[in-house]
C-alpha cells in the first residue's frame, strides 16, 4: 500500500535550513542484510530523530498522528540508499505493536530536484513540491537515489494503528 495522502504546509523551512544532523549512519541495519556489501560500504546517509529536530509536533497536528516516531533523512549527493523494506524496529519495541500495525509518512522537505528519486515497486516518485506527503507500509520495497548535487532530505512520521 502507497498512497499519495496530501500536501502539508511549509513551516519547517527555516528549522531545515539551520539543522545540524545528529548522526551519521553507514548502511548496516538488519534491513540491508540481503546487500552485497561490494557495492554498498561507501555510502552513509544523516539522520535525526524526534527531540533531535524542532518542532516535530507541528508534523504530528499535520497529519493528525498521535503516537509517532519522527526522523529527518538526508542522503547525500551521489549516494543510493539500496532497496529495502521498512521494519519499524523502535516503533515496534517502544508500543508493542506488530509490523503489520505500522504505516508510514513520506514527507518531502523541500521541492524536487532534477537527481533525487524515491521509487516503490509500482510508482517512481519526482517532481514532488515541499510538504508532498506519502504513505505507506512493511510490505512496500522502496529506495531513494541522490544522484544530484544538493542533499536530498526527507522527513518519515511513523506510526502504527
Amino acid at each position: 500500500m502507497i498512497k499519495f495522502v496530501k500536501n502539508i504546509e511549509n513551516f519547517w523551512k527555516e528549522d531545515l535550513a539551520n539543522h545540524k544532523f545528529a548522526r551519521q549512519v553507514e548502511f548496516v541495519a538488519e534491513n540491508f542484510n540481503h546487500l552485497d556489501r561490494t557495492y554498498y560500504n561507501s555510502g552513509f546517509l544523516l539522520q535525526s530523530f524526534n527531540k533531535e529536530i524542532s518542532n516535530t509536533h507541528g508534523f504530528q497536528l499535520a497529519l493528525d498522528v498521535k503516537n509517532a516516531s519522527i526522523g529527518w533523512l538526508c542522503i547525500p549527493p551521489n549516494v543510493i540508499l539500496p532497496t529495502h523494506r521498512d521494519t519499524f524496529y523502535t516503533l515496534r519495541q517502544e508500543h508493542a505493536v506488530g509490523v503489520e500495525q505500522c504505516f508510514r509518512y513520506l514527507i518531502f522537505l523541500e521541492d524536487w530536484v532534477f537527481g533525487h528519486y524515491v521509487g516503490f515497486e509500482n510508482l517512481n516518485i519526482t517532481n514532488w513540491k515541499a510538504g508532498d506527503t506519502w504513505m505507506f507500509d512493511s510490505e512496500e520495497n522502496h529506495y531513494g537515489v541522490n544522484a544530484s548535487n544538493v542533499p536530498f532530505v526527507t522527513c518519515q512520521v511513523s506510526s502504527y494503528v
